[in-house]
Order: structure tokens, then sequence, then C-alpha cells
């Protein structure tokens, strides 16, 4: 039992658990979270069963996740309240002690002229004397795991707290979430100015109480922040647009989707069934439908059903093109490209102890390898370096051979 509690509290059982953290992590970065099912169904088609039975949709709420957490929470706060019980308390000089270092004529002066000079405090008993600095290093271990225990638990609940949710939205429209807060897409764009991929949107968030972010540029990668929300560019898509217009001179504007009916009637019109972006064409003159790419369309294609007068007929138009129906005419526009937005709400105040944490784990790092704690005993016959301060320990020898360091 005792090898069990000294394994779990042990620092080789903690780097265990970090690794597995960091893998899962990993995983969870890799595999888009938090969709529905049928995404992962249709995107990852031959492991789809297996991300969903283990959980892999939704890594940083899994018990498993979770779990690693709280054993890393658990085996950092022991080592913390070890390293407390550890800390090394200021005992009475003994009477004698046996030097781990013996002195030659005059070092026990140079020494101590050095130790004093650079402000050590020097506690003497007879013969003895012991010089102590840097006591806040002693700090630096705890300070270091309680910056670590910290960071994890704030990193957990960064990741688990926030309320996510994925939006699209046309350009020049505005999605309004529950809480009042607005997020209007000025616009959008899939390539940048030297024609490469980079989609990007322009946006503006507007908290419930009036305040706003002003025009900001959301871009995969580089998301925008506002109050407790943190917009970023998630995906996107391309949608048809149709017009349709009656004899009188009245235009309506509609975006379509597969299924769709435009219908005054509700039996003559244009059955809308998918835009294809692009096509290509034989020597025959025949056309083949290019059922997928990235970026722009090039050569958007609308596939339609025209229902007139108790006649349907499948058809093709592109852009620009026209199509009547009793009084009504319709026109295909140039398809509408949008973003879809992921927008992540979380506390704002836990990304400031976070940040906490991590400065409170730069200071204990800090404090170990700058500010190590000194304690040197002395006597007539040598001296002992108390502890790990080897930088010390190399100094002290360096002073008290000092002709021959000089020589080599």
């Amino acid at each position: 039992m005792k090898k069990i509690y000294s394994f779990l509290t042990s620092m080789r059982f903690g780097l265990i658990l970090l690794g597995l953290i960091i893998a899962v992590s990993l995983i969870g970065s890799l595999i888009p979270q938090n969709n529905e099912a049928m995404y992962y169904v249709r995107n990852y088609p031959d492991t789809a069963q297996l991300i969903l039975n283990l959980q892999l949709n939704r890594v940083f709420t899994s018990w498993y996740f979770i779990l690693l957490v709280v054993l890393l929470c658990v085996n950092l706060i022991f080592c913390s309240i070890l390293r407390i019980r550890r800390m090394p308390e200021t005992e009475a000089l003994p009477e004698s002690f046996t030097p781990a270092e013996r002195f030659g004529k005059g070092d026990r002066e140079l020494l101590e002229a050095d130790l004093s000079s650079r402000g050590y405090r020097a506690e003497r008993n007879g013969n003895l004397v012991r010089y102590t600095g840097n006591q806040i290093g002693v700090y630096g271990s705890f300070l270091l795991h309680l910056g670590i225990l910290l960071t994890t638990v704030f990193f957990a609940l960064g990741l688990s707290v926030p309320k996510i949710t994925d939006q699209t939205c046309l350009p020049g429209e505005s999605v309004r979430l529950d809480d009042g807060t607005e997020i209007k897409v000025d616009s959008f764009s899939i390539e940048n100015e030297t024609g490469m991929l980079d989609y990007a949107s322009e946006i503006e968030i507007i908290l419930p109480d009036g305040r706003s972010s002003g025009k900001k540029r959301v871009s995969v990668n580089h998301p925008v922040s506002m109050g407790d929300y943190k917009v970023y560019q998630q995906t996107y898509g391309t949608i048809g647009r149709i017009s349709v217009s009656d004899q009188k001179g009245h235009t309506d504007t509609f975006t379509v989707e597969p299924e769709d009916f435009l219908s005054a009637d509700g039996e003559n019109g244009i059955w809308y069934d998918d835009l294809y972006p692009g096509y290509e064409q034989d020597e025959t003159g025949k056309l083949t439908l290019i059922t997928s790419t990235s970026g722009h369309y090039e050569n958007p294609v609308y596939v339609f059903v025209l229902r007139n007068q108790g006649n349907s007929e499948q058809m093709l138009a592109f852009p620009g093109d026209t199509v009547e129906v009793g009084e009504y005419t319709f026109l295909f526009e140039a398809p509408v490209e949008y973003p879809g937005l992921r927008i992540k709400k979380a506390p704002a105040v836990i990304n400031l102890f976070l940040l906490l944490s991590v400065i409170l784990m730069t200071v204990g790092l800090f404090l170990i390898f700058f500010m190590p704690q000194v304690n040197v005993v002395i006597s007539d016959d040598g001296y002992t370096v108390i502890g790990r301060n080897e930088s010390l320990r190399l100094h002290i020898r360096h002073l008290l051979n000092k002709e021959e360091i000089t020589n080599a």
C-alpha cells in the first residue's frame, strides 16, 4: 500500500498523466469537436463509429479526460503538500560537524569575506558559522507545482465551461444570440489579394450593453475576442440566389437550398435541386457536373426542375440566365459565399486566472534556477554547502583555487 501511495504521489506518475493529457488534447485538436453524429459519419466514414464510441467527438468533456485531469490535480496537490513539509527549517548549529570540503591556509577568511560581501546572513556558534541567503528560493519548487496545478485546473475549466455554437450568416446580415449579443458579418472572402486561399470575414461584435468591437477581421487561427465571446472562422459555404420579377416590375430575391419551391400558386414555378461548382464539356458538347471543389465556384451551375402547366422538366442554368413561368421571370444570380462561424462564450475571469497561474509557475521556475537558497556551514577545518546549489559549489571552488583557475 505504501508503494502504491508513493507512486501516486510521485513526479513520475505526474509526468505520465501530463503526457496522456497532452496526447488526448492533440487528438481533440485534430478531430473537430462537438458536432452532430452525422458530421462524423459523412467526414470520417471508416472511423466514425470508433470516434463516437471513444467520445473523440467531445474529448474535453469525456469521462477519461476529466479523470486524467482530476488525477493530475490530486498528484500535484500531494506534491505541493510534501514540498511544504520538506521545506528546510532553520535548525540550531551543532557544536561540531564534519565538513564536506577541507580548507587550505587562509581559505576560511577568504570564503567568509566573499559570503559576507554578498549580503548573506551569518549565524555563529563557537567556531561554527552558517551563512544563509536567498531564503525565498526555498519556495521555488512549491510555487512551480502550485502553478502547474492551477494552470491544469483553469485550462480544464477553459475547455469544459465555454458554451460553443456554430452559426452561418450571409454577408450583410447578422446573428443575434440568446443574451442579446449581435454578430454582424460585413463581408466574406475566400481568397486574399494574391489569389491564395484565405478564408476571412469582416465582423462586428455588439454586446448587450452596446459596447462594440468595431469591424474586425477573423480568419482561420485568428479569432476575434470581445467580452466573454471569441469568434472563430470555422468553415464556409456557397448558396444559390434567384430573383423573381413580375410584369409590374416588383422583384424579390431569394437564397435557395435544395428542395425549395419558388411558386406563386403552388403548382407552377421552379423546384430548386442543387448548385454545382462547375462542369466539364467533352467534344460532343456533353456536360459533366463537378460535384466538389475548394475555394470559389468558377463556373457555377444551377440544377432545377421547371414546373409549368402540369409539365416538369429538369434543367440547367448559369448565373445570368432567366426562365419565364407564366407572368414571372426567374433570374439566376451569382451564388453567395458565406462564412460558418464558431462562437465560443467563456467567462473572461477564467483566462485571467489562467494567466496568473502561468505567471506563478514562471516565478517558481525563476526562483529555482536563479535564486536558489544559500546555506553554507563553515568550521576551522572546512565547509559544507547544503542543498543542490551547484553554482555556489563551483563558485567557492574557483574562489579557493583562484590561482589554479587563472593559470588554466
